[in-house]
């Protein structure tokens, strides 16, 4: 089975190094353009590609000894003229001086801009000059990853969910400042793909942020799905403590160490994700309950929001199946296929189970690798976002469904001898992004072939409702599919 879900890493610290300094050099190299003045002091803007970019701007700090896994508070202020330079929050080789986020303007056209603001998943690169090109302010946040920013132990020191607490800073940056930068702070949609999405989510259901965003975009993840969030968290936390002697305190531990040991925890998914909270004296509180509880119970959405997957998210996870020879697995044994975390009464129970595997995915016990495909992508993503989306739907506010099939070069590579059908996890990036970290270019040259997607997406920024489609409910449960032109299609499993 695959452990977790591909993120985009940058593997050694001397890489890093070369990398900022390479950065450092190539924006030295672009035209000074405006400086913008921010409640925290003045930074300088780059012109590139059209529009100016303002890149490295401390939104949040750590709050002195102690606070490594705590809410960050925000930004001391600056003297002189803060230059454009990139740092990133990174699983891998991680800075702890690192909550630092970017905005994108546009040079012409009408202000104020709406604003678009994007939550990282991982430690990729975007570039958002399509987005900005469609009249929209863009602000990419970086925030705490791995074990400093989702260990979670109940404790006052470490109460859980400080990456995502990261983004409600940041949001409330924007808030504050967005206006210097000629954005509407009254029109902000708030986005992010993959564990960016279930982040997205938690904020959309989380009294924290209210009032913060006016909209809201989940792609391809759901804060329902079995990776975005620990029910035990606590006792994940528990395995990392037991790892260092009793004397040692892992809030002020060498940062490389506490990530390299908790890499060497077994734990399926992410080793550390999104938990419920105890409520402790002076702090905030993002999720007092599992999201599903809060969703069930509560009418807790207040923004329009725009939910989607991919046709064949699956598809990222081919290597590592087939590196495994998970297909020969499954075909000896099709228990394998039962996610951890469903507990059974009986052996009755477990092979009713398998055979409704069996019925939906492998009829005639035809175990195939695309077959295979279908099931991972329905228990990792899609079946999740659709139990999100219908509880969404209970509220007076519109919620709008989409499909991503275009089957397309930019993203994941094929596999030799796995036809790739339809679209993977992440495919969808290359249309909304020139991802050059990422290694996905030549977007212009297949725009055409999905302006459907991504007109939809753009007016949803904009207008927050879709230029095509009705809204997702119980008695229209239909979504905006796209292959190569935006149709209708209908949720028939």
């Amino acid at each position: 089975m695959c452990k977790r879900l591909p993120t985009v890493r940058t593997e050694n610290t001397t890489f890093n190094s070369m990398f900022k300094l390479l950065t450092v050099i190539s924006l030295a190299s672009v035209t000074r353009q405006e400086v913008v003045t921010t409640v925290q002091g003045r930074i300088r803007g780059v012109t590139q590609d059209g529009f100016v970019s303002f890149i490295g701007i401390p939104y949040a700090t750590i709050n002195g000894a102690g606070g490594r896994f705590k809410q960050a508070g925000l930004a001391p202020n600056w003297s002189g003229i803060r230059e454009s330079q990139y740092v990133h929050c990174t699983e891998s080789s991680p800075v702890e001086d690192c909550l630092q986020l970017e905005v994108h303007m546009p040079t012409t056209g009408g202000a104020p801009w709406p604003v678009f603001v994007w939550v990282r998943g991982g430690s990729g690169r975007y570039n958002p000059g399509l987005l900005v090109q469609q009249g929209i302010v863009a602000v990419i946040v970086s925030h705490r990853l791995g074990p400093t920013g989702f260990l979670c132990l109940g404790e006052e020191s470490i109460p859980g969910n400080a990456g995502v607490k990261d983004v409600i800073v940041a949001l409330r940056w924007v808030r504050d400042n967005i206006s210097a930068f000629k954005g509407n702070p009254n029109r902000v949609v708030v986005a992010g793909q993959s564990y960016g999405a279930a982040m997205v989510e938690a904020l959309v259901i989380s009294e924290m942020s209210r009032g913060l965003f006016h909209g809201a975009i989940l792609q391809s993840g759901s804060v329902l799905s079995p990776w975005a969030f620990n029910y035990d968290a606590k006792l994940r936390g528990e395995f990392l403590k037991r790892m260092y002697p009793d004397d040692v305190d892992v809030t002020t531990t060498n940062l490389n160490i506490l990530v390299h040991n908790s890499k060497q925890i077994d734990f399926s998914y992410y080793a550390f994700g999104m938990c419920a909270e105890k409520a402790f004296k002076h702090q905030e509180v993002l999720l007092s309950d599992p999201p599903y509880r809060l969703e069930s119970s509560n009418n807790l959405r207040t923004v329009p929001l725009m939910i989607g997957y991919n046709s064949n998210e699956a598809y990222v996870f081919v290597s590592n199946l087939k590196r495994n020879n998970i297909l020969k697995k499954v075909k000896r044994n099709l228990s394998l296929l039962l996610p951890e975390e469903l507990k059974f009464l009986d052996d009755v129970e477990v092979n009713d189970v398998i055979n409704q595997i069996r019925d939906l995915y492998f009829k005639h016990n035809n175990i195939t690798m695309h077959a295979l495909l279908s099931y991972h992508s329905d228990a990792y993503f899609v079946n999740h976002i659709y139990r999100s989306v219908r509880l969404h739907s209970t509220s007076h506010l519109p919620i709008y469904l989409y499909q991503f099939s275009h089957s397309t070069e930019l993203g994941v590579s094929t596999v030799h001898g796995i036809k790739k059908y339809g679209a993977a996890h992440s495919d969808e990036l290359a249309y909304l992004f020139k991802e050059k970290g990422n290694g996905i270019e030549g977007v212009n040259a297949m725009k055409s072939n999905n302006d459907g997607f991504i007109d939809s997406l753009g007016t949803f920024r904009i207008r927050k409702s879709p230029h095509i489609g009705h809204q997702f409910g119980a008695d229209h449960e239909e979504f905006l599919s796209t292959s190569t032109h935006g149709h209708l299609g209908r949720y028939l499993r």
